[in-house]
Order: C-alpha cells, then sequence, then structure tokens
C-alpha cells in the first residue's frame, strides 16, 4: 500500500461553513450519490484504498467526490471509513474545523479511555441476561437496530463515566456486528418505570449516569441514533418538553419522543410505541419481574 496521501482535493477554508447552502449536506449524505462520483459508492473503505482503486483503474478523469468538504476531509483523515468521516462531517454542519476537533477526540477515547476496556468489565458494569441494562433486540420499522435500555437496573454507586464507557463498549459492538456494509443506526427505547426484583433506583439519582451517556453517545457515535424512545412519561412532563424543545436544535429534539402509558412495575408499553417497532422484535418478558420467566407482552 503506498505511503503517500491520497490524491484529492486540499481542505476548504472552514469559515465557508456557515455560508453553505444545504444542497451540499444533503449530496453528501444523498444515499445515491454513488450515482455521482466514485468515491462515495465504497463508503465502507478508507479513503487511502479508495484512491487506491480509483489510481488502479485509471480513472483520473472522474473525480473521487463530488462535494469538495468531504474530499478536504478525507484528506486529512485518510484511513479512516469513508462512512464515519461522512457522520462526523454531518454532527458539525460541514465544518471541518468543528468535526475535526470531535473526531481527534473520538481517536483519543478509542486509545486511551477504552484501550484496555474488555467485555468482562461491561458485563459487570451492565449486567447480563434479563438482568442487563442493555439489550440488542430485533430491527424498529424504520429499519434501524433496536436497544432496549432499562435505567431500573443500574447498580446503586455506579461511576457514570465507567458506565459511560461500558455503553460504548455494548454500541461498538452492536455496531461491529452489523458489519461494513450497514449504515449503524439505532433506536432507543428507555423504560422508566419499576421492574420487581430490580434495583430501582430513582431517576434523580441517576442524572449523572445520563449525562454520561449522552456525552458519550453524543461525541463518539454522531449520527447514529435515529430514534430515543422514552416511556411511561406523565402528561406535566410531556407538557414541559413541548416547551423545552423549542430552545433545543430541531435536529435532536427530533429525535426524541416521551410516551404516556401506566407507571405501574411490568406495565406493558403505551400502544403509541407500535408505531415505532412491532411487538414481535421486542425482547418477550423484558418489562416483566426479575424473578419470572419471559412472559408475553401485554402481559404480566
Amino acid at each position: 500500500e503506498r505511503s503517500r496521501r491520497p490524491s484529492i482535493s486540499q481542505p476548504m477554508e472552514s469559515k465557508a461553513a456557515a455560508s453553505r447552502s444545504p444542497k451540499e449536506q444533503k449530496q453528501l449524505m444523498d444515499p445515491f450519490e454513488a450515482d455521482k462520483c466514485f468515491g462515495s459508492s465504497l463508503p465502507w473503505f478508507t479513503p487511502r484504498t479508495i484512491s487506491l482503486i480509483h489510481d488502479y483503474a485509471e480513472m483520473e478523469k472522474t473525480p473521487m467526490f463530488y462535494s469538495k468538504t468531504l474530499a478536504a476531509f478525507a484528506q486529512k483523515y485518510p484511513d479512516i471509513e469513508l462512512r464515519t468521516l461522512k457522520r462526523f462531517l454531518v454532527a458539525r454542519q460541514l465544518d471541518i474545523t468543528k468535526a475535526s476537533a470531535m473526531l481527534d477526540r473520538n481517536i483519543e477515547f478509542k486509545t486511551t479511555e477504552m484501550k484496555e476496556f474488555d467485555e468482562a468489565q461491561m458485563v459487570s458494569i451492565l449486567g447480563e441476561g434479563r438482568k442487563a441494562v442493555l439489550s440488542k433486540m430485533g430491527k424498529a420499522l424504520d429499519g434501524t437496530q433496536i436497544i432496549g435500555f432499562r435505567g431500573c437496573l443500574i447498580q446503586k454507586g455506579q461511576d457514570p463515566q465507567e458506565f459511560g464507557r461500558a455503553m460504548a463498549f455494548f454500541v461498538q459492538r452492536i455496531i461491529d456486528d452489523l458489519g461494513p456494509y450497514v449504515e449503524p443506526r439505532l433506536t432507543i427505547l428507555s423504560a422508566t418505570n419499576k421492574i420487581e426484583g430490580a434495583v430501582n433506583l430513582p431517576a434523580r439519582s441517576l442524572m449523572t449516569i445520563f449525562r454520561s451517556v449522552n456525552s458519550v453517545m453524543g461525541d463518539n457515535f454522531p449520527e447514529t441514533c435515529q430514534k430515543i424512545v422514552i416511556f411511561p412519561f406523565p402528561f406535566i412532563g410531556r407538557a414541559l418538553w413541548k416547551v423545552a424543545k423549542l430552545f433545543v436544535d430541531k435536529k435532536t429534539a427530533s429525535k426524541v419522543a416521551f410516551l404516556g402509558g401506566s407507571t405501574k412495575a411490568g406495565a406493558p408499553p403505551h400502544e403509541d410505541m407500535w408505531r415505532v417497532v412491532d411487538e414481535d422484535q421486542v425482547d418477550a418478558g423484558w418489562l416483566a419481574p426479575l424473578g419470572r420467566g419471559p412472559t408475553p407482552r401485554g402481559q404480566g
């Protein structure tokens, strides 16, 4: 493999980011961009590999990338998958300087905080089987991977940073399992009610955990979480959210959905849940008492 960087365009000035039209951002993530340029048809490869293929095929007259911003970012990070570069760019509104800072922090996170972290540590924090905080389930109606999140199983005295690392390990493993040819997109179902036999710590004592999760996911897995469904959520809380989301960027606000429903331990989700996922894609007995085996959804 050649040691030189890919023969693609030089980085653009980041000060131009604010003046870019929405058209370029659409082109950047457009799944049909493969019809417009060579590089974007190979998102699972690194820019360096794409460049080698491009050179080998003697396609000098065919541009590698349609987006000049993407080409510039690829020039800076030739050994990171193109699909990953796209997600970080979009997360920072195509501003190369901001996207670079974000990606650099992600690289540091993986090479320092996650370097010695292993599955045994993840299990000790998240639990396993019926007592696991996080569960990989089926597919949502939009085709995204479902992850179940049960905060009631978080251990008392849990270190927030360690929990964040455990969740990062869990999510990365799911992405790896999906394989290189599937764009990682997740739907998170977050249950707030109690489960008989669980730790059931009050939500207020878990705020530092939730902040850590938000930070880890936002900083290291941008454009990965498609939808977050939180349930059951009281009416007054949903009313307050309608006001609060006016102060949250529209992109983030559009990903969060709060559902009503019974707050009783083991109660089934609100019927609106099935507008997001099919019942047969959610683990049976997910919200059932821990002392019992799986029970059909809608029962127990």
